[in-house]
């Protein structure tokens, strides 16, 4: 699975800059990087993709703790960065209950399939990492509004009591077995995909369908990110 890493992004956020400033002109342009609202999701790739698939990150961070921390670092420089670039509104979503993705559950064999509560555990440790930073942040940077859109609780929800959102299937995905597909292995137009995907919390291996994001988006901005209307 391919991802944009942080500091390909801070690239792509400049040239978007000089593109935004050649067309509207410095005044007009910094007003709207002043006023946009940046979203940023942060960390579940890291860790299922990274350090619990490749051993050469096992070695190098012996302990969970320490690739966590590593992370807040390289989390830190990013908004400093962007901050310094006109970046003032930023909503901040850390770690989902990553151990309740269908991919997890699957190999899950010895636990009957359920949760894997290491990486949940993981999740709420790291999320406390970075509703710390961004407290740091706050103080640290002068205009600076970063909000701790915190995800984790309203998923763990979704999946542990689907029936309430209106959901049947939590523990597979819509594509494929629902197991272990993800990208591009799932097309809507397949005849592997589940009918309707509004019956399942997932819509792949890893990721959620477009109803349960709909769901999560309204809830947060709701709780978190009304203050920005």
């Amino acid at each position: 699975m391919d991802v944009i890493p942080l500091w390909k992004e801070i690239e792509y956020y400049k040239e978007y800059q000089r593109k935004l400033r050649a067309h509207l002109g410095e005044e007009k342009a910094n007003e709207i990087l002043k006023e946009a609202l940046y979203l940023v999701s942060i960390g579940t790739n890291d860790f299922l993709e990274n350090y619990y698939t490749l051993p050469q990150h096992r070695c190098q961070f012996r302990e969970v703790q320490q690739y966590e921390n590593f992370l807040i670092g390289l989390a830190e420089n990013f908004f400093k960065e962007i901050y310094h670039l006109g970046a003032r509104k930023i909503s901040l979503t850390g770690l989902p209950p990553m151990g309740c993705l269908p991919l997890e559950r699957a190999i899950n064999i010895m636990e009957f399939h359920g949760c894997v509560e290491e990486y949940n555990n993981v999740a709420l440790e790291f999320n406390g990492k970075l509703r710390w930073l961004v407290s740091k942040l706050n103080k640290d940077l002068p205009g600076l509004q970063l909000v701790d859109a915190n995800a984790y609780d309203i998923l763990l929800q979704i999946v542990t009591q689907p029936s309430r959102f209106g959901f049947e299937v939590a523990q597979v995905g819509c594509c494929g077995t629902g197991r272990f597909e993800m990208s591009y292995l799932c097309d809507p137009k397949s005849p592997f995909a589940c009918s309707d995907a509004n019956k399942y919390v997932f819509w792949d291996a890893f990721h959620p369908s477009e109803k349960t994001s709909q769901i999560v988006s309204n809830y947060l901005i709701e709780k978190y990110l009304a203050k920005f209307r």
